[in-house]
């Protein structure tokens, strides 16, 4: 490949004006219009209705008015219309700096257009107002009647830079609210907001300016010339595995930030041969015999663990006889609009032909923190952790409902999200949803996940959980700052609802327990509550948790009586050498302002049942930059719980 060169500057081709609220202030305009219609209708606008009204289509409006007065939307539509269009006509007004800025650009000739979301006929008034205070009109205009679909969908602005014959990306799009900034942004333009009614941030792309009149044809060209360069969230990561002779499919796609759209892919020149990396990021292609696998076996005798090597023999205890694999590995580029680059190092685990379908499986663990934003960047430091952990499936807590799906289309995987505050995701295919879809902020979702099939069809299946249980009563602030003992302890549990709560879990999962050793089943969760298998007389003596032990904790005791198998104490059985803590990397200090250790303990799980799982080794994970609460905006690590990652050997 050719060494990289910074793409030279993109010239401004462009400039696409919103017109309500923008160019010219019939934002007031266009709400009292609303407000007349809606005051006939009996129904009285107040300051909640915004985000319907305005920046959206008249028929949007006219529907949402329609639903709560029981009207019809074509006549209110057509009311709307005519509210609107003579006040526009009576009224019109330009914004400060609009006709000084329109008019540099048409003097340096600079092509513009209004992209509106309003009609024809409204528009048409407008542009005859603009002529009419000294504008000399736009090169082309693109009105709600010109497409079928109009803001937020970026539809308009494609169809206005097709009039021009320019690209997106050499366009700034000025808009007033977030509306017609998604509109523009889907579309690839650079943005300049100004907001008129609805604040809106600052991003990548994006630039936020409080008037026109400070807007010069130099600050957007420098918006064009200055477009953030793309970059991939990670250097690297590791696919799902791939068989000799199968269909393999992935995709890049969701993993790049900062580029301006269209990107496209392409693969390196030392990409294997059979795999084919398509224009929109996705991988695909049949692996070959040589040289991505070795053709046998390998039986080992040592007596040592060990992880999958980069040479390609996968080791694991003596005298198991384990299926050796190599990686293929493709140097992914990404190029934007601007011709400006990124690369991701791909390596795709490559076995053999009859092979098992998937003889490890790696289950991660994680609470999310209400969704992750009290840190910076949190969706992309979320998918760093998940690649990061080479993770084949992820049960996840405090999802505030969107972080399921958006991980999972970054990614390229599979989801399954219940409630506002659970999700599983999944290299592989999900077959089954378990539990109720409309689980609360407590409770448990379940998952049956294909691992995949033999030659002759046999499926591989494996059930995983999620859970998440009550904060409150917390036990070891009940031991640690109360000094409570273990009866009263106990009764605390059962005050909290922790011990109703992971019954039902249990008693929804029963199924699935009694068939565990046919199909595995994995429990994750942040059960808020510590473990009997932690708090012991040899903490006690060793000082770990103030003191206090042995405890019987009801949660984690009635999770073993139900036959679940605590993989990271196999994994270390001694609690003393290795605590396992997960809360909470953020809460050295309780947060009451008392200056008081934060207890620290493990209350984050992967629990597993069937005799086919043993478990290779187990991990309590947090990195990198993690300042202590409230001070946590710039971590490195997006949450206040560590993840659990268990390494199962499957049989």
């Amino acid at each position: 490949m050719t060494p990289f060169q910074a793409p030279a500057p993109t010239p401004l081709q462009a400039v696409l004006f919103d017109m309500d609220g923008t160019l010219v202030d019939t934002e007031q305009l266009w709400w009292d219009a609303v407000e007349e219609v809606a005051a006939e209708l009996g129904y009285v606008l107040v300051a909640s209705d915004q985000p319907d009204v305005l920046g959206r289509p008249v028929e949007h409006t006219a529907g949402v008015l329609a639903e709560r007065t029981g009207g019809v939307t074509g006549p209110i539509a057509a009311e709307l219309h005519r509210a609107f269009a003579e006040r526009v006509r009576a009224r019109i007004v330009p914004r400060p700096g609009a006709l000084t800025l329109l008019g540099a650009l048409h003097d340096e000739g600079v092509p513009t257009a209004l992209v509106t979301a309003s009609p024809r006929e409204v528009a048409d008034t407008v542009v005859a107002a603009l002529a009419e205070a000294g504008h000399g009109g736009f090169t082309v205009t693109v009105t709600a009647d010109d497409t079928a679909l109009t803001k937020p969908s970026p539809d308009p602005y494609l169809a206005a830079c097709r009039a021009l014959r320019v690209a997106p990306a050499a366009c700034v799009a000025v808009e007033d609210t977030p509306t017609g900034v998604a509109s523009a942004e889907a579309a690839g333009c650079q943005v300049l907001a100004v907001p008129s009614a609805v604040p809106i941030d600052p991003a990548p792309g994006r630039t936020v300016l409080d008037s026109l009149e400070q807007a010069t044809p130099e600050r957007l060209r420098a918006l064009v010339a200055d477009a953030p360069a793309p970059r991939f969230v990670v250097p690297e990561l590791t696919t799902a595995p791939a068989r000799i002779g199968r269909p393999f499919t992935a995709t890049v796609a969701g993993l790049v930030r900062g580029a301006t759209l269209p990107v496209t892919f392409a693969a390196g020149d030392d990409a294997p041969r059979w795999l084919t990396v398509h224009a929109d990021g996705t991988l695909s292609g049949v692996p070959e015999t040589a040289p991505w696998a070795v053709p046998t076996p390998v039986t080992q005798t040592t007596d040592a663990v060990a992880q999958t090597t980069e040479a390609g023999t996968e080791t694991t205890d003596a005298g198991i006889q384990v299926t050796e694999v190599t990686a293929a590995v493709a140097e992914i580029t990404a190029v934007d609009a601007h011709g400006a680059t990124a690369r991701l190092t791909v390596r795709i685990p490559v076995r053999r032909a009859d092979a098992p379908p998937l003889d490890r499986v790696r289950v991660m663990s994680w609470n999310l923190w209400l969704g992750g934003g009290f840190v910076d960047d949190h969706r992309d430091k979320q998918l760093a952790v998940l690649l990061g952990a080479n993770a084949d499936v992820v049960g996840l807590q405090e999802t505030a409902v969107h972080a399921g799906p958006e991980l999972a289309a970054a990614l390229g995987w599979f989801h399954h999200s219940a409630g506002e505050n659970l999700a599983i995701l999944s290299r592989h295919p999900i077959t089954a949803t378990l539990g109720d879809p409309d689980v609360g902020f407590y409770g448990a979702t379940g998952a049956r996940i294909r691992l995949g099939e033999d030659a002759d069809g046999t499926a591989h299946d494996l059930v995983l959980w999620t859970a998440h249980l009550n904060y409150t009563p917390y036990g070891p602030y009940d031991a640690c700052f109360d000094g409570l003992r273990a009866p009263e302890l106990a009764a605390r549990e059962e005050e909290s609802g922790r011990v109703r709560e992971i019954g039902d879990v249990l008693a929804a999962m029963g199924p699935g327990l009694a068939d565990a050793d046919r199909t595995p089943v994995i429990l994750t969760g942040d059960f808020n509550a510590p473990s009997h298998l932690d708090w012991t007389t040899a903490t006690a003596a060793a000082g770990l948790h103030e003191g206090h032990g042995p405890v019987d904790w009801p949660v984690s005791r009635a999770a073993e009586r139900a036959g679940l198998r605590d993989s990271y104490r196999e994994a270390h059985p001694d609690p003393v050498a290795a605590p396992g803590t997960t809360w909470s990397p953020v809460h050295p200090r309780h947060e009451d302002g008392s200056g008081r250790p934060e207890p620290q303990d493990r209350i984050d799980f992967v629990l597993h049942a069937g005799s086919r799982l043993t478990v290779v080794d187990s991990t309590a994970l947090s990195y990198g930059r993690i300042s202590p609460w409230p001070d946590v905006a710039a971590n490195e690590w997006p949450s206040d719980h560590a993840a659990v990652i268990t390494t199962y050997r499957i049989t």
